[in-house]
């Protein structure tokens, strides 16, 4: 007895597929949870960095005549901007380590050289996509640092 249905399951002559219309060896479906797993980052350091703003400047920029929009722009986002920049450190790196986990799926990519590695037996390549993997997440955290210290430079003038 044959099944009929969308979802193309059994001996149809689709291969089988999400309800939303995507594989299941879909790069999609590594990136999506990797977005969430970012907007969830981000949306902590984001409100985090926008109640560290001092209570006080708040009151003065309100009572300088700053409207809603003119006092974020200004003045709030300015201030919560290097716990905002250091939030999206956090995600980036984190982001970088997990991208390998797309070559359990079939994907490949950099992680591909993990799953090879241990598969054969082979150290040398488990080796080197871990020191890939720290470089670039050196690399990436390196240039966001230096982002931040350029968009932020009052944040170091103290010290």
């Amino acid at each position: 007895m044959r099944v009929r249905g969308g979802w193309g399951c059994g001996r149809g002559r689709r291969p089988w597929r999400w309800p939303i219309g995507v594989k299941i060896l879909d790069e999609i479906n590594v990136i999506v949870p990797l977005v969430i797993y970012t907007v969830a980052l981000m949306v902590r350091s984001v409100a985090d960095a926008l109640a560290a703003v001092p209570g006080h400047v708040v009151a003065a920029a309100n009572a300088m005549g700053f409207r809603p929009l003119r006092r974020f722009l200004t003045v709030d986002f300015p201030l919560a901007l290097p716990v905002t920049i250091a939030g999206l450190r956090v995600a980036t790196v984190s982001n970088i380590s997990m991208v390998s986990v797309g070559a359990l799926v079939g994907l490949g990519g950099y992680g591909q050289l993990f799953t090879e590695g241990y598969q054969t037996d082979h150290t040398e390549k488990v080796i080197a996509g871990l020191i890939g993997t720290v470089v670039l997440a050196v690399l990436a955290d390196g240039l966001l640092l230096l982002l931040g210290r350029v968009l932020t430079p009052w944040a170091r003038a103290g010290r």
